[in-house]
């Protein structure tokens, strides 16, 4: 009876399924790229077996951070843990064919360079020689054996290297003393990776660096980007946002939809009533009809979220940043916002229907 109730009006339906799984595209979407910003962030903490990363203290935006190198490097290998560090300076450059890309300067004899990866050619050995991400080739179009222009000057692309970070495999890298020249930034850098001795505490080592040293923060995880970057915060809220809209004007669309069947069926209503369904018969009635909406609405949305958060990767720009993550707990959230609403958009309709008198019912034109 739900089944057949919910396709008596095939147009309104379908239009309140489309209202709703819109809601539910935008959470899975959204939430797929917010998760894979997360996801990505900490995985590029982590590249090359680094235990932490060291910043700037007080700077808006990681790429903000300027570190003096040599001062910063010294204060480092004071600390008893530290292994050893690199240096890194990151930087975002309009590149033949492309508005920006990620440029990043290594030390070649530091191991942030050698542990990298490359998967075709070799590593670079000279100032106007880079190597390129998987992601960045493929959208530049070059590979080893090309030239490529950066700050006006000519290098030459000799290797092809691989992190599995989408940013890190979007970007170029060539050595830090060339790209301190080509930005005017000499003796400067944006951060240093730092690998910890067997056995030490990344939470006591970054206690200890940003005690000793209050210009400089260190990070461990994504989850302590917020010292330098709010972006993921930011981005965590309006994942909420999307969620809290979502169920407001589906619930508001659920309720409308419910509201004029009920209105419809009022004699239909009082016949079951006056058969002897109980108030609790009709309200589920109700019930499950917009759990229905919301049920077919939550897997078309959540096919649509998939498809757009993938249709987000071939942009050119987008594909140097963005890799989706779909969670299981993501279509979970999906899920729970599509009973949330249907509850909510069902209730007042469904009270209203179980407290139709079947003699008013039965008079009703």
């Amino acid at each position: 009876m739900t089944w057949r109730n919910l396709f008596r009006q095939r147009v309104r339906t379908s239009l309140t399924v489309v209202g709703v799984s819109v809601g539910v595209v935008a959470i899975v979407a959204f939430g797929a790229i917010v998760r894979g910003f997360w996801t990505s962030t900490d995985a590029g903490i982590h590249t090359g077996d680094t235990d932490l990363v060291v910043y700037q203290s007080g700077v808006a935006a990681d790429l903000l951070s300027t570190l003096d190198e040599a001062q910063t490097r010294d204060a480092l290998a004071a600390d008893p843990d530290v292994a050893e560090s690199a240096a890194n300076l990151w930087h975002v450059l309009p590149v033949e064919g492309m508005p920006f890309s990620l440029v990043v300067g290594l030390h070649l004899d530091e191991f942030s360079y050698r542990c990298q990866q490359v998967v075709r050619g070799r590593g670079a050995r000279s100032d106007d020689e880079v190597i390129i991400g998987t992601i960045a080739e493929r959208v530049l179009g070059k590979s080893v054996g090309d030239n490529l222009s950066l700050g006006g000057q000519p290098h030459r692309i000799v290797g092809v290297f691989q992190t599995g970070v989408v940013f890190v495999d979007g970007g170029i890298r060539l050595t830090l003393t060339r790209l301190q020249n080509l930005i005017r930034k000499p003796g400067q850098v944006t951060s240093f990776q730092v690998r910890l001795r067997s056995g030490a505490d990344p939470h006591v080592v970054t206690e200890r660096i940003e005690r000793d040293h209050p210009d400089l923060v260190a990070i461990g995880s994504a989850e302590e980007y917020k010292k330098v970057e709010q972006g993921l915060e930011i981005a965590d809220g309006m994942l909420w946002a999307v969620s809290f809209m979502a169920l407001l004007i589906g619930g508001i669309i659920v309720a409308n939809t419910m509201w004029m069947s009920v209105y419809e069926r009022t004699r239909e209503i009082g016949v079951l009533r006056a058969v002897g369904w109980s108030k609790r018969s009709v309200m589920a009635m109700i019930f499950l009809e917009s759990v229905g909406v919301a049920l077919i609405a939550c897997v078309l949305g959540c096919a649509g979220g998939v498809g757009l958060a993938r249709l987000s990767t071939t942009l050119p720009v987008a594909t140097q940043f963005v890799d989706p993550v779909f969670k299981a707990s993501l279509f979970g959230l999906a899920l729970a916002v599509a009973v949330l609403l249907s509850v909510l958009g069902g209730a007042l309709p469904a009270w209203r229907a179980a407290h139709i008198s079947p003699v008013e019912a039965l008079r009703h034109e």
